[in-house]
């Protein structure tokens, strides 16, 4: 079958998200003492609790993750190079796993391209904050891009196919700062990543356009805010298996010619099981843990999406250590 539809999705981070977060990856630590093999003398010091090991200081690497989905299909590519450093010796579980890196990433896929630098810090375990910019051309294949006067137009799958030969190539800015709380109880783990976008995009409308995202599967306003948010609940199962659920929601802003803002409802949100199954958990390797994920989701509201059809998402992902792993 042939991809008509192509797929730009999350950053590498997010997707693994589908398993733990960094700090959840690491072995519980033991919270209470260990079990002495002799009833201990009353001078004896209680067992200090056990804290993952201290990850490297500087590290070196590459992140991949490949997609492919239907409803909305499509397919697309995301790689980073990442220069990462931990932030200081933390002595706690809150504080152990910490870091702040910079990264370049490009994303493509048939249809478009997007590159630019990513920041990323995690003060703390239970928060991590990253802010990306990117520079993105459309090639004007597969029906993309088309842009729209009015962000009420019929933008569905088939009204796009029928005005497939519209699209044309342009290129633009997106901005992006990404929040995302996480925390662990037990073998649960609990992630919600919002993300806050403003983009900024060459329109043969001019002011006021809009335009379709794969991404996104909604129109995004030519120049506007979009905001999201993916909510995760997980349960690591085994070392190399996590089962879990996610809810996703998109939700944008459009503007008018004169920059009066357009009261129209082109959100979306969804729910579903997830999955990820880790083929094996080598870590500091050139193939660390690649991972498989699926995700399968109902809308619970789409202006195009209704029924019964679901969201199905496949993907491939590893990282690579050149240094510090």
């Amino acid at each position: 079958m042939t991809l008509r539809r192509p797929l730009s999705v999350l950053s590498l981070s997010l997707c693994l998200g589908f398993s733990a977060p960094a700090a959840a990856e690491e072995p519980e630590a033991a919270a209470l003492p260990s079990t002495p093999q002799t009833a201990p003398k009353p001078t004896d010091a209680p067992t200090a609790p056990t804290l993952p090991p201290l990850g490297p200081d500087t590290r070196l690497y590459f992140a991949n993750i490949n997609f492919l989905r239907w409803n909305p299909l499509g397919m697309e590519t995301q790689n980073r190079i990442i220069l990462q450093k931990r932030m200081f010796d933390g002595e706690s579980m809150l504080t152990r796993d910490n870091f702040v890196n910079g990264a370049f990433a490009i994303k493509a896929n048939p249809a478009s391209v997007k590159v630019g630098p990513v920041f990323e810090i995690q003060p703390l375990a239970i928060f991590n904050l990253r802010a990306t910019y990117e520079y993105v051309r459309y090639f004007g294949t597969f029906g993309f891009l088309q842009s729209y006067n009015n962000p009420m137009l019929d933008f569905s799958d088939d009204a796009r196919d029928l005005t497939e030969d519209a699209a044309y190539s342009t290129s633009g800015h997106h901005y992006m700062v990404e929040p995302t709380l996480q925390a662990r109880f037990g073998s649960f783990v609990v992630r919600s990543k919002a993300s806050i976008e403003y983009w900024n995009v060459a329109l043969r409308e001019g002011n006021g356009a809009s335009f379709y995202d794969a991404l996104l599967d909604t129109l995004i306003p030519g120049r506007g805010w979009v905001f999201t948010n993916d909510t995760d609940l997980m349960m690591l199962t085994t070392p190399q298996l996590t089962l879990g659920a996610r809810f996703s929601g998109v939700w944008p802003r459009y503007q008018d010619g004169s920059g009066g803002a357009q009261n129209v409802d082109n959100s979306h949100t969804r729910i579903g099981p997830m999955l990820a199954y880790a083929l094996n958990t080598r870590e500091g390797s050139s193939f660390n843990r690649p991972t498989i994920l699926l995700n399968f989701a109902w809308y619970l509201n789409h202006p195009n999406r209704g029924g019964a059809l679901p969201y199905m998402m496949g993907a491939f992902a590893f990282t690579s250590d050149f240094l510090g792993g």
